[in-house]
């Protein structure tokens, strides 16, 4: 258990039950909250039994009576679910539902007491988004009153839905696709050689005819496209496997980036380099330094002096640490993670502070 002192007063108890990858859940009243993490996949139902357990016990324990239940807007959680039943048998006044990166921004504005209004960037790999896209890589404006959604990465087909995450050649292909139209399989690169050509075909069938392929912003999945891409691996044995990759091998000394004003434009560059037989650590460098500079330019279009980063890809601390440069260079107060959890476990606490700021008292 984690206690987090608020930088406000909720105005009646609070549980919020997080996500479903890396679940948490949070109690909060007063000026404290009580965040428990560390319940894995809520899809495994020991995973699921341990939380409802916990909750269960943390209520006994800490003696709060929730007056708001607080959850995530995907319908399909088990998290959700379990803040229906929850609500349903507890007879509880309401009910929230709160729009997964919009939550991590703000548990990002509680880490950090934010005041005033920020440019919120949530990138991670999946989260249902108001539009019922998957979102993952997002701009916001705002605080936890309102966080408005300015900007995102281009939307990319996910042939297959989840199975592009532990086939990450999935998502590859399809950056490939939509960049190159059909002729990316005449590209000189080995993951075109190496690419299961009937596979392929049934993947591209999927698409075209938008078949179990949800449209996706993820910066996750950008990441595991330009892995599976550079690094020539079509499957993820774990999770993120193919970012942490990226990550280790990069070029410190690489400064130069690519072409970002489309998101296809990227894979073009990372395609570029392979042709010409640039290093992949070289590459890699580069790709991590375009997503910098994505930050830095949404940051001078829309002129806010704070920039609040949160979700899983910011665990890449050399991601992280390229952005914190680049901005504090442009004169923007850049505000990280400390206490609160950057991924899927510090959601509660996100959501806690947008269900007390929206909810009239």
């Amino acid at each position: 258990m984690r206690t987090v002192r608020l930088p406000f007063r909720v105005k009646r108890p609070i549980l919020a039950c997080g996500a479903d990858m890396k679940a948490a859940f949070a109690l909060a009243r007063g000026d404290t909250a009580y965040l428990f993490d560390g319940f894995g996949y809520l899809s495994d139902l020991d995973n699921y039994t341990r939380y409802e357990k916990a909750v269960r016990e943390a209520l006994d324990k800490l003696k709060i009576r929730p007056k708001i239940v607080v959850c995530d807007l995907h319908p399909g959680y088990f998290s959700t679910h379990f803040a229906e039943e929850f609500s349903r048998i507890t007879n509880h006044e309401s009910r929230i539902t709160i729009q997964h990166h919009e939550a991590h921004i703000a548990s990002a504005i509680v880490d950090n007491g934010i005041k005033g209004e920020v440019l919120g960037v949530a990138f991670d790999g999946t989260g249902y988004g108001s539009d019922g896209n998957i979102w993952g890589g997002e701009f916001f404006v705002g605080g936890l009153k309102n966080l408005k959604r300015v900007a995102h990465l281009d939307y990319i087909p996910m042939p297959g839905g989840e199975a592009c995450i532990r086939e990450p050649w999935r998502i590859a292909a399809s950056y490939l696709y939509i960049a190159f139209g059909e002729s990316f399989l005449k590209l000189k690169i080995d993951f075109v050689r190496d690419i299961d050509k009937k596979r392929w075909a049934v993947i591209k069938g999927m698409i075209d005819k938008r078949i179990n392929s949800p449209l996706t912003s993820s910066m996750g999945r950008l990441f595991d496209a330009v892995g599976s891409i550079i690094l020539g691996k079509t499957e993820a044995k774990f999770e993120a496997e193919l970012p942490i990759e990226l990550e280790r091998i990069a070029e410190a000394k690489a400064v130069d980036y690519y072409n970002f004003d489309k998101t296809v434009n990227i894979i073009k560059g990372v395609v570029k380099d392979l042709k010409s037989e640039v290093a992949p650590s070289v590459i890699s460098a580069r790709f991590h330094n375009t997503i910098a500079h994505l930050i830095l330019k949404t940051a001078k279009r829309y002129k806010m002096k704070g920039v609040a980063l949160s979700g899983g890809v910011f665990q890449n601390k050399f991601l992280l640490n390229r952005v914190i440069v680049l901005l504090a260079k442009n004169s923007f107060k850049v505000y990280t993670h400390s206490e609160i959890p950057t991924n899927d476990s510090g959601i509660p606490i996100g959501q806690v502070a947008i269900a007390n700021a929206r909810r009239r008292a």
